[in-house]
């Protein structure tokens, strides 16, 4: 074999994790392919880490490249995947890529079991790779994203420039176990970031809020595709804010009425990038559900966070709710400048949400590398409270404010879930640290924010009530 590409999982198998597919890898896969490479792929959030798989792989396909993705919380487990390679095949080139790596490239170097970093999308920059390493074409220096050591120092090539989506390789879906996956079909819509820059979200680090939309012609084609191979009904349209771009939506919507076979599909995006009229041209055309990012049901904190009304945030339930989309809201806690009284009102305001019928996701507050809360923790009265990366999972306290401490955010989340109705999942059970805050309250749900995405946008959410929206992956 080539390649063998790794999904890292998750510190403590749920379902939330291995809902979907990581279609980043599935893109990087196809490039490596359309490239005449042969292959393979295993997602770890499937199976849990079993390192005695890797034993199986290295044994079996003999990979001369292995590359890994990773976000912060599976970080320590790409690196234990990295060093059990290492140990039984020295020669084979450890690659990592995905958010971590991507935002902190020279630590990761640091690791003496990772070769090479690749920082931003990587279906262009690891097909380069591999040219260099198996077919001598081309130089490490002409790579876009690489870091590297020579002379040991860490080299940083130019990043890749934004590619328009209609450039990218067709995403080998067929690498993964497709039939073990709830949720399975997920369609890129855009490139880039989100072009807001909310301070507990990392993606402006990455792309400066510079993005590209897909034509909706290639995207509806691309589910004619997967409608006649697989029998496709259902979607999720992959997009940090879906409906930025109204005259696009338009025309994607108007693409979607050519479907022979119609599908239901869902998305995610801002309350104040949606109306009525919007929002009955999406119902209309199959919207089935999205997920609204609410973040907190203080006024004061949404002037300093989002940017965004309440009362934007009740029409678009109302209206949602009204035209048969299943809206879920999506909250966090607690920000820097979180009080008593602050949550005392975002509590109320989840509870009038869901009286009214969306579904809630609610996260803790967790400070990812990239973001204003990481980098300016001690200015804004953070404490981080994270002894490894394994622990920055959004599903325990892993900071504390000026004026709040661990013990009360705990209670305080206890206390909203309790008044909502959730109930617990399995208990999460980390690397790194155990105690009594690691937990994580869930309910069986449609809903889906993919880990690595999350962490570009926000936070895994693991406190949730029922909805039919789902957030696909993309690396």
């Amino acid at each position: 074999m080539d390649v063998v590409l790794f999904n890292a999982p998750v510190t403590s198998r749920n379902l939330h994790a291995r809902l979907s597919p990581p279609l980043g890898l599935a893109y990087i896969a196809g490039g490596l392919v359309e490239a005449g490479y042969r292959v393979s792929a295993l997602d770890f959030n499937v199976s849990g880490l079993e390192l005695r798989r890797v034993d199986m792989v290295m044994a079996h396909d003999k990979p001369a490249v292995i590359g890994i993705s990773a976000m912060t919380e599976t970080y320590g487990n790409a690196l234990r995947i990295a060093t059990r390679a290492k140990e039984l095949n020295p020669d084979t080139v450890v690659v990592l890529g995905g958010a971590h790596p991507t935002i902190l490239p020279r630590e990761v170097m640091a690791s003496v079991n990772v070769d090479y970093v690749v920082v931003g999308p990587g279906e262009r920059s690891m097909v380069a790779l591999v040219n260099v390493l198996l077919r001598s074409e081309g130089d490490l220096d002409q790579v876009p994203g690489l870091a590297y050591a020579r002379r040991g120092q860490v080299v940083m090539n130019r990043p890749d420039v934004l590619r328009a989506p209609e450039d990218m390789p067709e995403p080998q879906r067929g690498i993964f176990p497709i039939e073990l996956y709830e949720d399975k079909w997920n369609v890129l819509t855009a490139t880039g970031s989100c072009p807001y820059r909310c301070p507990f979200c990392s993606a402006a680090s990455l792309w400066q809020g510079r993005r590209r939309m897909r034509d909706p012609a290639h995207i509806v084609a691309e589910i004619r595709d997967l409608t006649a191979t697989y029998g496709v009904s259902d979607v999720f349209f992959t997009d940090d804010i879906f409906t930025l771009n109204r005259r696009w939506v338009r025309e994607l919507m108007d693409e979607l009425g050519t479907l022979e076979h119609p599908v239901r599909w869902g998305c995610a995006t801002r309350v104040d990038s949606v109306d009525r009229e919007l929002l009955t041209l999406m119902a209309d055309s199959g919207c089935s559900g999205i997920q609204f990012g609410v973040e907190s049901g203080s006024q004061e904190v949404l002037d300093s966070v989002k940017g965004i009304e309440k009362e934007q945030v009740i029409d678009a339930v109302t209206i949602s709710l009204e035209l048969g989309i299943e809206p879920v809201c999506s909250f966090i806690m607690p920000f820097p400048e979180d009080t008593e009284q602050t949550l005392r009102e975002t509590k109320l305001f989840i509870k009038e949400l869901h009286s009214l019928g969306s579904g809630i996701f609610l996260s803790y507050m967790c400070p990812f590398p990239g973001t204003l809360y990481y980098e300016q923790a001690e200015e804004l009265g953070v404490h981080i409270l994270g002894r490894s990366w394994d622990e920055f999972d959004a599903k325990h306290v892993v900071m504390e404010t000026r004026h709040l401490g661990a013990k009360r955010i705990t209670e305080i989340m206890e206390d909203i879930a309790s008044e909502v109705g959730m109930r617990r999942s399995v208990p999460l059970h980390h690397v790194a640290a155990e105690d009594a805050t690691d937990r994580s309250l869930c309910v069986r749900t449609m809903v889906r924010q993919d880990a690595e995405r999350a962490e570009l946008a926000a936070a895994p959410i693991e406190l949730i009530s029922s909805s039919r929206v789902r957030q696909a992956p993309e690396l």
